[in-house]
């Protein structure tokens, strides 16, 4: 529900990696001045959200819906997409308070659910106490941090400065803006800690399904990238694993990544700031068949194609989804081909060899991303085996695309880069 006083303004961003703060996260320091942490799929065991009746053909249909829904949400330059696929741990306060929390490449904003809470929809998971902290300070209606923040306003019975987030789907949340300590832990039990770290105290709302919490990754000044700048160097990186193994689901890292240091097999593009993080790319390859991408975004930015943790399929625009797809069709033949009783998917196998799976390259500005057969098939289920690539009216880099790839994000320099690897590991 609403709060009467704070509907004025909604936040402008887009979509989602989910962080966990309740099973363990792995931050590591590094020489390079940066950590990682490991992720938790929302899929598997460790994750609150694993159902263990789900049979891997349920699975299947509900990734895609799933990233059938974000797709939609893409759509609209005026929304935030709710929803992600990855957990890990984020702590706030002093002493740290584990929280579980979505983390959103295009949501600029970072809130958590708080005490008191008048209407959380969320029973299960742990909620953090201002009053609990040494360190927690609300942020006052007339400062300066809560004139900048797209997220906040003012309101006729507070000082404190108001926190409004409403999602793509109609969730939603209210609170207080407030600054605060956050902690991450190391997997060898070292922690990480930033002060004076800016976020919504969420205190109501429709609160959106994944999580207890969002941690933005956009590129926004209110980010959690932007505001942690002078320690991670404007950048973030992550690596996932292929979608048939969600026990390994990956990693992300935080500040310089030793992995992308050396430049043998890094291939790099510019980075664009959309509403959302997008990239420009000017053709696909499936086999010895070149398809043009002649498409734009609905803001109409020097980018073309969105890049999102949080959307598995990758989706591409009508006319040119129909000529890939008859490409791949043709290099693997009709046998074995099943038809979705449902209609989510348009080109499944009842089984299928990696080395029937002709190559695919995406040729975006400056830099030719070569898939691997786990990038282009989603094996989320044994059978049938689908195309992980979908109709829609925009175009999204999904993370089934992405996964055994670093990919690093810098935001100082306006690049993005790739690097295949092993991301099991």
């Amino acid at each position: 529900m609403r709060s009467p006083h704070i509907i004025s303004t909604v936040l402008v961003v887009v979509t989602t990696l989910i962080v966990s703060c309740s099973t363990s996260v792995f931050v590591q320091a590094n020489n390079y001045g940066g950590f990682t942490a490991d992720l938790i799929h929302r899929d598997a065991p460790k994750s609150p959200f694993y159902d263990p009746l789900l049979t891997p053909s349920q699975r299947l249909k509900n990734t895609f819906r799933r990233s059938l829904d974000r797709a939609n949400q893409f759509a609209s330059a005026s929304v935030i997409v709710s929803g992600g696929e990855y957990l890990m741990k984020i702590s706030y306060g002093t002493p740290p308070f584990e929280t579980q929390a979505v983390v959103n490449t295009a949501d600029a904003s970072t809130w958590t659910q708080c005490l008191p809470c008048t209407q959380c929809s969320q029973e299960k998971f742990p909620r953090f106490d201002p009053q609990n902290s040494s360190t927690y300070e609300s942020v006052s209606c007339h400062s300066r941090t809560c004139d900048q923040f797209s997220s906040s306003m003012c309101t006729q019975d507070s000082s404190a400065c108001a926190f409004f987030v409403l999602y793509g789907d109609d969730s939603n949340v209210y609170g207080e803006l407030a600054r605060e300590t956050i902690t991450l832990e190391g997997s060898a039990g070292d922690r990480v800690s930033f002060p004076d770290f800016i976020f919504g105290c969420g205190q109501g709302g429709d609160f959106p399904k994944e999580g207890s919490g969002i941690v933005g990754l956009g590129f926004q000044h209110q980010s959690l990238i932007s505001q942690l700048n002078s320690s991670l160097n404007g950048k973030f990186s992550y690596c996932f694993g292929p979608s048939n193994d969600v026990s390994k689901p990956g990693k992300i890292g935080f500040g310089d990544n030793p992995e992308l240091l050396g430049r043998e097999g890094v291939v790099s593009t510019p980075l664009h700031f959309d509403f959302t993080y997008s990239l420009r790319l000017e053709a696909i390859s499936v086999a010895d068949t070149r398809l043009e991408y002649h498409y734009d975004t609905p803001s109409s930015t020097s980018g073309n194609i969105f890049i999102d943790s949080g959307t598995p399929y990758t989706f591409l625009p009508q006319e040119l989804y129909s000529d890939f797809k008859a490409a791949i069709q043709r290099e693997i033949g009709s046998q074995n081909i099943v038809v979705d009783q449902e209609h989510d998917f348009t080109l499944c196998y009842s089984s299928l060899l990696d080395s029937n799976i002709p190559n695919v390259t995406l040729h975006f500005t400056g830099a030719d991303l070569k898939l691997n057969p786990e990038n282009i098939f989603d094996r989320t289920s044994s059978s049938p085996v689908c195309l992980g690539f979908a109709p829609n009216d925009i175009g999204i880099l999904g993370n089934i695309a992405q996964a055994n790839s670093w990919v690093q994000y810098d935001l100082g320099n306006k690049i993005i880069s790739f690097k295949p690897a092993d991301c099991t590991k």
